[in-house]
């Protein structure tokens, strides 16, 4: 085995003790996100209590819910920006899901056995129902990047990202890049609509919100043409 082929295992259990690690440490937290979905104002007391902790759990929890997409990112998004306001919320949610997907891809890349087949069973299954996100497709794209780019997005539809990515040939900084870029226009307005909620602007909070879940119900109706449009846009080896 060489060098880096033993980096890369190295890397690879070291990622997978700290999610291990994260998952002991920030389930109380993450349970009590998920109880107070409705008044995260609630948990604020909780993460400032933390002190300079506060901030990396918050990382540690955005990352996790890339690792576990039925983990709500909008809640962990409103909570960043409830805590930290506009600036730094979006910083800490955007790190947390750059860590998530690093450790996603990087792992399932690495790693050869049944845990791989089983992400690649439910990766098949998501692929077959979106059509044009197979495995076949995005590994005949020139530059899978820009279709990470736009996948990332589309709120809901983007939670298969790094398991569809991962196996893909895109570089893993290419990628990350990308995923980041991508998520930016969601996290801006999951930590604005925090920090309004923060200062007791509950009506532009719910307005933003409503404007929101209107756009993401347009772009899943719609979401086939858009995707074919991304993936026509990335050009297909030929």
């Amino acid at each position: 085995m060489d060098k880096k082929k033993i980096l890369n295992m190295i890397l690879m259990v070291l990622f997978i003790f700290i999610m291990i690690a994260m998952i002991v440490q920030l389930f109380p937290l993450l349970e009590d996100v998920l109880e107070n979905r409705k008044d995260e104002s609630s948990i604020v007391e909780t993460v400032d209590a933390l002190g300079w902790r506060g901030p990396l759990s918050l990382i540690g929890l955005a990352a996790l819910q890339v690792v576990f997409p039925l983990i709500p990112a909008a809640a962990i998004g409103v909570l960043t920006g409830l805590t930290y306001g506009i600036v730094e919320g979006l910083l800490i949610f955007l790190g947390g899901i750059a860590l998530g997907n690093l450790v996603v891809v990087f792992t399932m890349r690495q790693v050869e056995g049944l845990l791989a087949r089983g992400i690649k069973h439910r990766v098949k299954h998501t692929a077959k129902h979106s059509g044009l996100l197979s495995k076949e497709n995005l590994g005949s794209i020139k530059r899978p990047e820009i279709v990470a780019f736009f996948l990332f997005m589309i709120p809901f539809i983007s939670g298969a990202g790094p398991y569809l990515f991962a196996e893909t040939n895109v570089k893993l900084w290419k990628y990350t890049i990308a995923v980041v870029l991508g998520c930016i226009p969601t996290a801006i307005l999951y930590v604005i609509i925090g920090q309004h909620i923060s200062q007791g602007s509950y009506t532009t909070a719910i307005i933003i919100g409503a404007v929101f879940v209107v756009a993401v119900a347009l772009i899943l109706i719609f979401r086939k043409k858009i995707v074919g449009m991304i993936i026509d846009e990335a050009g297909q080896e030929g």
